[in-house]
């Protein structure tokens, strides 16, 4: 049973993870390129929309950081015998609810 939860455990901390790495790959890096594109074809800095600059830090803080952050938090927290399962349950729906979030 108790192999069952860590099991568990592990695959809930495993699509924080690649949900993280996700979020870095495709909205971070995405918006970060067509920035540098933008201001290297512009040569200045002043001309690229800050709309897009904060969707660039955005994405990265809350795309991967936070999705690191929460799994690894969730895997790692102690938890007693009698909460295990309810805290599997609640790191699903805090995973559902962070990723249509971002």
């Amino acid at each position: 049973m108790t192999h069952e939860i860590d099991f568990a455990r592990a695959r809930l901390l495993s699509v924080f993870i690649a949900t993280g790495l996700f979020f870095m790959l495709i909205p971070g890096t995405f918006l970060g390129v067509v920035n540098l594109i933008q201001i290297s074809g512009r040569e200045s800095l002043a001309t690229v929309s800050p709309a897009w600059l904060q969707a660039h830090g955005h994405a990265q803080i809350f795309g991967w950081i936070g999705s690191f952050i929460l799994g690894i938090g969730l895997y790692s927290v102690p938890h007693t015998q009698a909460t295990r399962r309810a805290t599997l349950s609640r790191g699903w729906v805090c995973w559902t609810l962070w990723t249509l979030g971002v």
